[in-house]
Order: structure tokens, then sequence, then C-alpha cells
């Protein structure tokens, strides 16, 4: 986040709709995700003005696996339209969160996924071993 007094510049994920039947590499069967948009944005007292570096992914509810897809795919579904996303259109992206490397912490006590760089579960307070 860049911030001059009432001035900025942030970036935002947006979650537009939860999209049924995509097919999951990592998971090698067909899933629930969420189809997400991504964007920069200029604000002036926290009122956006400017939008810029629009992007589309989604992410896989079974094993939070991020794909990215066409920009025009993903606002034609924001917009209401009935498109359909093929095996295709997904691009595995090199999130550090989620890749092999990274897998992600689950929380012993109340079982929630956690990104790997957590020390403590936010949803119930344990101390991640």
């Amino acid at each position: 986040m860049f911030f001059i007094g009432i001035f900025g510049i942030e970036n935002k994920d947006i979650e537009i709709k939860v999209l049924n039947n995509i097919v999951c590499e990592k998971c090698n069967t067909t899933v629930i995700g969420r189809l997400v948009k991504n964007y920069d944005y200029f604000h002036f007292f926290f009122i956006p003005f400017l939008k810029w570096n629009e992007s589309y992914y989604v992410v896989c509810n079974n094993c939070a696996s991020i794909y990215s897809i066409p920009k025009e795919k993903g606002k034609a579904i924001e917009n209401g339209e009935d498109i359909e996303l093929t095996y295709w259109d997904f691009k595995k992206t090199n999130n550090i969160y989620y890749d092999d490397y990274y897998e992600p912490k689950v929380c012993c006590n109340c079982g929630k996924r956690l990104e790997y760089n957590f020390q403590y579960c936010p949803y119930c307070g344990e101390k991640i071993k």
C-alpha cells in the first residue's frame, strides 16, 4: 500500500462467484472453486478512482490451488454472462502460499487451513506447531 496523507494506491481481491464443476489439475477431479478478481486502484479519502492491472483467478476449494483464467472470460462471468470455463482456460500460478513447496498448514485444534507463515491460528488462537 502506498499512502500519503489523504490518497494512496492499494491492491484488492474481490470474490466474484462460486463456480461448480471446475476440473482441478492437482486434485485430478471435478470440484467447486471461487472466482476472484484482483486489481490495483488509486483512492482519495478511501474513495476508489482509477483501477488497473485487473486479473481473474480461480481458487480450488478442495486443495487451495490457484489458477489464472483469461481476463475476457473473467469479465464476462462477472457481468453475468453464461460462460463455460474449460480445462484449457486454467493456467497454474506459482503462488507462494499454495505451490508444491509451501503446502498450507492445517490447525490441529480447529482444522482450518492456514498460510505457511502463520505462528498462531487466526480462527481459534492455538499456537501452530
